[in-house]
């Protein structure tokens, strides 16, 4: 029996308990300890809320595994949430699908080069920068695919899907063509983490593609930094395992391992009723948006809820929300994101009762950045206030998080318009150094 300080066992703790969670169920037991003489240094006793949750942050103690060797609980926990989504392995980071994507980079490394298919993730550049890989980019499934006879070098090509407004991209072609040409597909479902839990999402991408990762904290109830790395086989598990050890700190947070075994055990169990109410919801809230100042984009996705304000600037309508109270995920030009999830989704009436009569005063900047000069010249780098650098070539690519995709790449150009529009953006964009811009000296 797990108790709480106060002896009595919590209603919290009976429904955790019924879950087939090991690896959450092993940290739950540990948190009885009379005594902890090991990090993290708060002993699992500090006070206040901030710390409610501090009994389940450990370290690599006896009975807990080693996410380095894992050989218990973890390893337990890996196979149960492979088994879960359909694919024969998966590895728990703590850091994020940052990680992930770093892990799956050097495997490909390993094999030759990369390519990619429409937008990524900031993380794939950086990645391949510290990998020193020079990506060939495509538009699209099909521009990759007509040229994938010359290709006779690229060892794996990554893609995103879903994307951040929840569409998924059609890749049974691109896997079948590359499972012949004998490439690996990558696939970044950093926001697909709940779509092998029930029939009203669009398939998983795990146990598709050779490989994929979704992030569990961004659609399930994980702790923020949880995410798993799915391998469709057997092929590339020693090598993940490897470079997670490379690339993982070796202080992974118990906290977030905890929460996303729990997760995947409360989704694998409840997933079919958790979306059938949230999809109940989302029609609700669509019928009474009737005739408001946005409309709602279909997303393949029915958990990603997305509102359009039509050229005007979601971000008023982000602040003013938040000015009420109620947080969103985005705004991304003239869209506001929000994610529903099983625990926010009977909120909707609040949402919408507050955007009642809101119009965002701003109309949308139109930007259309277009082809970019691109310069080969290498060098040092410096860093140069953002007025100053029109004309200059960019050495850290640019964009706006969230989404996190970068608009001016390394080697890039910078144009008058990309330094007027990122002054303007300042507080939202990655890729700057103090508020300077990272260009070649």
């Amino acid at each position: 029996m797990i108790k709480g300080e106060s002896g009595r066992k919590t209603a919290f703790f009976e429904e955790m308990e019924r879950l087939d969670a090991p690896l959450y169920n092993a940290v739950a037991s540990a948190t009885g300890a009379r005594a902890r003489f090991c990090m993290p240094s708060h002993a699992g006793a500090a006070k206040g809320a901030l710390f409610a949750s501090c009994a389940f942050d450990y370290t690599e103690v006896e009975g807990l595994d080693n996410l380095c060797c894992p050989t218990g609980a973890i390893l337990q926990a890996e196979e149960a949430a492979a088994k879960a989504q359909g694919c024969a392995r998966t590895l728990f980071v703590t850091q994020g699908s940052t990680v992930c994507m770093h892990i799956v980079l050097s495997i490909a490394k390993e094999r030759g080069e990369v390519a990619y298919v429409g937008d990524m993730h900031k993380s794939f550049f950086g990645g391949c920068r510290l990998l020193s890989l020079q990506p060939k980019g495509y538009a699209s499934v099909d521009d990759f695919l007509s040229d994938i006879g010359k290709n006779q070098n690229v060892s794996a090509v990554f893609y995103t899907s879903p994307d951040y407004f929840g569409n998924v991209t059609d890749d049974a072609r691109l896997i079948r063509e590359c499972r012949k040409a004998g490439i690996i597909t990558v696939a970044d479902a950093a926001h697909g983490a709940h779509f092998s839990y029930s029939g009203l999402l669009p398939q998983a991408a795990a146990g598709r593609a050779d490989v994929s990762f979704c992030s569990t904290h961004k659609t399930m109830a994980t702790y923020t930094g949880g995410a798993f790395l799915n391998l469709r086989d057997d092929r590339f598990y020693d090598e993940a395992v490897c470079f997670r050890q490379l690339w993982h700190t070796t202080s992974p947070s118990y906290l977030v391992m905890a929460s996303a075994d729990y997760s995947r055990a409360l989704w694998q169990r409840d997933g079919e009723r958790f979306y059938a109410e949230i999809l109940e919801k989302r029609k609700e809230f669509e019928k009474s948006a009737a005739g408001a100042a946005y409309t709602v984009e279909k997303s393949d996705d029915i958990s990603r809820l997305v509102l359009r304000f039509a050229g005007r600037d979601a971000a008023q309508a982000s602040a003013y929300l938040a000015g009420k109270g109620v947080y969103v995920e985005a705004a991304v030009g003239d869209r506001l994101i929000v994610i529903l999830n099983p625990f926010n989704a009977d909120k909707l009436p609040v949402l919408k009762e507050t955007l009642d009569g809101f119009v965002p005063e701003k109309a949308l900047a139109e930007y259309g950045s277009g082809d970019r000069k691109r310069s080969d010249a290498a060098g040092r780098i410096a860093f140069v206030p953002v007025e100053e650098g029109e004309g200059r070539v960019c050495m850290n690519e640019v964009g706006f998080y969230p989404p996190g995709t970068p608009f001016v790449r390394k080697g890039e150009i910078f144009t008058k318009e990309d330094v007027d529009l990122i002054a303007k953006n300042a507080g939202c964009t990655f890729g700057l150094v103090n508020g300077k811009l990272v260009v070649l000296q």
